[in-house]
Parts: C-alpha cells; sequence; structure tokens
C-alpha cells in the first residue's frame, strides 16, 4: 500500500525543491564570479561527457524501477527480489561504462584531472537506489538524505572553491556530493530488505524491459547533454558553453518547481493503473495539468519580464550574453512540463512507453540535425532554437499519443487560459523595470509587481485553482476556531 498520502508525498517532495532552489542561488553567482565564464565553461563540457556515461550506466532502471516496484510494494519478498536483480544489473552496467570512460580520460591532454573527477558521478550511479524509495513513496527519507548532503556541499564549495585555479576542487565537491549521498541511502535500505540468494535471481526477464526504458534516456542525453559537449566541439568556445549552462541553471531551477508534482503523482498513478481505477487516474491528470499551467506560464513570462534586470547582478558583469539566451529558453517551462506530466502520469505508469520512445527519439534525431546546421551558423543561439524545437516536438507528440484516454482540447484550452493571464501580468511588469536601475531592489520590486497582478487576474476571473484554495484556506480557518 502507498506509504503515505499525496499531500504528504508532495509537501517532502517541495520542501526539497525549494531547497534546491536557494542552494543554486546561492551557489550559481558565486561560481559564476570565481570560475569565470571560461572555467564554468569548461566543467559543463567535460561533465556532459560524464553526464552521458552516467545515463548509459543508469540503463533506465530509474524509471522501469520506480514502476515495477510501485506495483510490488504490498509484497517485501517481490519488492526485495526486484531491488537485487535491477541493482546488481545497474552496478555491472556502471564498472563496464568505467572502462571506455577512464580512457578517454587518460587521452584527454588539458584538463584530465578534472575529467577523472567528474567521473566519480558514473561511479555514484552504482549504488543508487533512490528509485526504489521513490517506488515506495518514502520522500521524507529521500528529503532528509538531501539536505544534509547538499548543505555539506554548499559549505565546502564557499570554503575551498576561491578561483579558477580550484576548478578540479569543485569538480571533487560535486562528484564527490553524489555519491556519498547515494552511499549513506544505500546502506540504509540493505538493513531493511530480505536477503534473496544470488542463485534465486533472474535478471534476463528485465532485459527488455530496462531496454524500453533506456532507449529514451539515451535519446534525450542528445539534446538534455551533448549539447553542452557539441557547443564546445564545434565553437572551441568554452564561455559561450558558460553562458549556454548559465542560462539553462536558471531554466532548470524554475523547472524543479513546475514539475515537482509529478514526481509523487506519478508514483500514485502506476499504483491506481494497477488497480484499473480510470476515472481517478484522469482526475489527477487534469488536475496536475491546471496546477503546472498555473505557475509555468507566469514564471515564463516573468524571466521575459525581469531578465534584463535580473541577470547582471545575479551573475555579475560580463553576463549580458545570458539575457537573450534566458529568453529564448524560458518557452521551455511549459513546453516540457507538458511532455513532462504526460509522460509521467500517463505513458510511462500506463505502459505505454514504446509510444514516448518514438517521441522521443524523434525529438533527438531532430535535435541532433538542427545542432549541426544551427551551431556553426548561430553558435550558442542555434543550440538553444534547437532544444526548442525538439522539445516542442516531443510535446506534440505526446498529445497526440494521448488523445484516446484524455481530451487534449481540454488541456490545450487550460494552457491558453493562464497564457492570456500571463500576458496581462508581463506588460506591466516588464514596463516597470524598463524605467529603473538593474539591481536587486528593480526585481524584487518587479516580482513583487507581476505575483500581485497575476493573484487578482485569479481572483477576478474566479480561476479554478483559486476556488480550491479558498475552500482550503476556509476550512483551515472553520478547524481553528
Amino acid at each position: 500500500m502507498p506509504t503515505g498520502s499525496i499531500k504528504k508525498n508532495y509537501i517532502y517532495n517541495v520542501s526539497f525543491q525549494i531547497f534546491s532552489l536557494i542552494i543554486p542561488f546561492l551557489t550559481a553567482p558565486y561560481i559564476a564570479r570565481v570560475l569565470g565564464a571560461e572555467g564554468e565553461g569548461t566543467y559543463v563540457y567535460v561533465n556532459s561527457i560524464a553526464t552521458f556515461f552516467s545515463l548509459v550506466a543508469a540503463l533506465g532502471i530509474s524509471s522501469y524501477g520506480t514502476r515495477e516496484v510501485s506495483r510490488a510494494r504490498e509484497d517485501k519478498h517481490l519488492a526485495s527480489r526486484l531491488f537485487w536483480e535491477l541493482s546488481i544489473i545497474r552496478l555491472v552496467s556502471t564498472l563496464l561504462c568505467l572502462i571506455p570512460y577512464i580512457l578517454y580520460c587518460l587521452n584527454r591532454r588539458e584538463d584530465a584531472a578534472v575529467a577523472v573527477a567528474c567521473g566519480i558521478t558514473i561511479l555514484s550511479v552504482g549504488v543508487d537506489c533512490t528509485w526504489f524509495f521513490q517506488a515506495m513513496e518514502r520522500f521524507r527519507t529521500l528529503m532528509l538524505r538531501n539536505f544534509a548532503v547538499k548543505a555539506i556541499s554548499v559549505i565546502l564549495i564557499f570554503l575551498l572553491v576561491n578561483d579558477r585555479d580550484d576548478l578540479l576542487l569543485y569538480a571533487l565537491i560535486q562528484g564527490g556530493g553524489i555519491l556519498l549521498s547515494n552511499l549513506v541511502l544505500t546502506g540504509g535500505l540493505l538493513r531493511q530488505l530480505t536477503f534473496i540468494p544470488l542463485r534465486r535471481l533472474r535478471f534476463r526477464r528485465h532485459l527488455r524491459g530496462t531496454l524500453v526504458y533506456f532507449v529514451p534516456v539515451i535519446a534525450t542525453s542528445v539534446y538534455t547533454v551533448l549539447d553542452r559537449a557539441m557547443l564546445g566541439l564545434i565553437t572551441q568556445d568554452m564561455a559561450a558553453n558558460g553562458y549556454y549552462e548559465r542560462a539553462h541553471k536558471i531554466i532548470n531551477i524554475v523547472m524543479t518547481v513546475i514539475t515537482s508534482l509529478n514526481v509523487v503523482v506519478g508514483v500514485r498513478t502506476s499504483y491506481l493503473f494497477a488497480q484499473h481505477k480510470t476515472q481517478e487516474i484522469r482526475h489527477h491528470i487534469y488536475d496536475t495539468f491546471r496546477f503546472m499551467y498555473m505557475i509555468a506560464f507566469p514564471m515564463a513570462a516573468g524571466l521575459c519580464a525581469c531578465a534584463a534586470n535580473f541577470v547582471p547582478w545575479f551573475y555579475g558583469e560580463g553576463s549580458e550574453q545570458v539575457v537573450p539566451l534566458l529568453i529564448l529558453f524560458s518557452p521551455l517551462l511549459f513546453i516540457i512540463g507538458t511532455s513532462n506530466v504526460l509522460g509521467s502520469l500517463l505513458l510511462t505508469p500506463g505502459g505505454k512507453r514504446g509510444r514516448s520512445n518514438r517521441a522521443i527519439l524523434t525529438g533527438a534525431v531532430l535535435n541532433l540535425i538542427l545542432n549541426l546546421i544551427l551551431i556553426p551558423l548561430f553558435g550558442v543561439y542555434g543550440a538553444v532554437v534547437a532544444s526548442l524545437a525538439a522539445e516542442t516536438v516531443i510535446s506534440v507528440l505526446y498529445l497526440r499519443f494521448s488523445c484516446r484516454f484524455i481530451s487534449v482540447y481540454r488541456i490545450l484550452y487550460t494552457g491558453l487560459r493562464y497564457l492570456v493571464l500571463a500576458a496581462v501580468m508581463f506588460v506591466p511588469t516588464y514596463l516597470l523595470g524598463r524605467g529603473m536601475e538593474v539591481g536587486v531592489g528593480t526585481t524584487l520590486l518587479q516580482i513583487l509587481t507581476g505575483v500581485i497582478i497575476y493573484s487578482l487576474c485569479l481572483i477576478l476571473t474566479n480561476d479554478p485553482a483559486w476556488q480550491t484554495m479558498r475552500k482550503a484556506i476556509a476550512r483551515k480557518l472553520g478547524k481553528g476556531r
């Protein structure tokens, strides 16, 4: 049975996501200043190679394992057996991936030590059991573990990373933090599992299932990881890679808020699919889309309105090139949000991974082709356009594959509603920033203005989300009397 309500698990997940939002806002400006665009770009380029090997080592087991264990969590013996089988497969694949990566490090003349440090992330894949805790809906344990490890990493970054020469230390802290957190989590889990003799484990039955999840992971890496590698290889401009990473980092920070609910609801949806509760699944999907669009569109509009004032003081002087990149990237918030909801709540838990694979492969091929054409012509801007095109195609195909289960018209109408409200908020927020000097105060005033205007729009239009919040507040006040 589920080990916690969706509300509680969502609170745990959002609590960590908020913490994850705060950390980059502390470290990103600091790293931008001490490492510089070139140093940061070098780390991003080398780490992108290590990340690709990490994705290969993972074999898609995180998604596959979460789905399988979530269906078997009422049977401790079966859940334990799945854990041992998938963990051993993952450990073997990790060791195999380390061999070519070590050869890559040996043949790298510059920053070989940094490449070795980034390789720690590959090793951490072999002992990662986060997927098992997600399947069991034990988000509190994950939250506490991640809180501790990330806090330690932040402290070490501020204490030890002081200039461009500390790039190696930065890479060690980043990779070591991931490895340490996985080791701590795995050590605590092993004492709670049922031991299954090796001779009773069956590995072959998982090969096809993991392959179904592995293909889209590799395809996705073409436009989430290799774009940095291709930028470095084609342009040989590490500073441009640094600017690209800074813009993308802000998008990722905001994206964690938008997709945080999907992690929790997706696990519960897998359980509901096993119980054949179709109407309840649809209810979860429509509610999640409404929540996602309600925050994705105003956040995208807000980034566009505040970018010119926000980037210079956040990343420091010389970061002006990040502004147009951030504006170009902003539509990804609702584009990826759409595919993420459908993938997490419908296609994956509903056993339709083959369809999502076709969409992701299509997007990956398109992105690769566009990168090869656009990066030589337009540099970093070409990489951004290629990513936008690929993600848009994927979301459109996801909607097409889901139209028999849910109403695409209802989803698009929901998105259009919040797009209009976000546009109303954008105009005064943008104009306010144009008439003021660059600084923290200006950005805070723009954010406050945008929040007030958007909230008023929700209230005046009697938005369903606002109705839900108002009723929840009324119930809380009623209980408090």
